[in-house]
């Protein structure tokens, strides 16, 4: 009687292909840009509210009945221009959405704060789960708005000190400064010096 070798069921084949681990440079790049994200986004969502609540308390200021009664015994034009101050910084406020842009700056900060997690929770990595949250930052980063590079380079630079790592960019401190305000597009054509 003659022995024949089983055959492989086709259903029930095994994938015998080595599983590629993700290199720990790959992870520390992924990582450091996670939370650069998360820094600029938290940063970003403190100047907004910032700003918000100080037209908000200038404004209930400005409208409290004692002040009210203060700009009474004052000339004419210093209550109109009070009261300008206090129109014109809502007319701000409303029109620049300052609250909307500290809460999508918040959830998009939380969205990266997800993927640091799932990474953490990723004992050992592949490529392809590499791959994965790579994917899911873009999908993130498509939704940003235009990033201020200055911040971004003093997230950076932040991110590079907490991990002890000399990577770190030179900001004028006219730049620092200005973060918030500029958008920073020459800062990617400065060489390093």
């Amino acid at each position: 009687m003659a022995t024949t070798s089983p055959q492989p069921d086709p259903h029930h084949a095994v994938d015998q292909t080595p599983v590629k681990m993700a290199t720990s440079e790959d992870l520390h790049e992924l990582t450091c840009h996670l939370q650069r994200s998360v820094r600029y986004h938290r940063a970003r969502e403190r100047f907004f509210e910032s700003w918000s609540n100080t037209i908000s308390f200038v404004s209930l200021l400005a409208g409290s009945s004692v002040v009210v009664s203060v700009l009474a015994q004052a000339p004419t034009w210093v209550a109109l221009a009070a009261g300008g101050v206090v129109a014109s910084l809502q007319a701000v406020e409303q029109v620049s959405r300052l609250s909307s842009k500290a809460r999508d700056h918040n959830g998009l900060a939380s969205e990266f704060l997800a993927l640091e997690r799932i990474m953490v929770m990723t004992p050992a990595p592949t490529i392809e789960d590499l791959r994965d949250l790579r994917a899911e930052v873009l999908t993130i980063e498509a939704r940003e708005p235009p990033v201020k590079r200055y911040l971004d380079l003093i997230c950076h630079n932040q991110v590079a000190r907490a991990q002890g790592i000399d990577d770190l960019e030179h900001l004028t401190p006219l730049q620092k400064c200005f973060a918030q305000y500029l958008n920073g597009d020459s800062a990617l054509q400065t060489p390093k010096g």
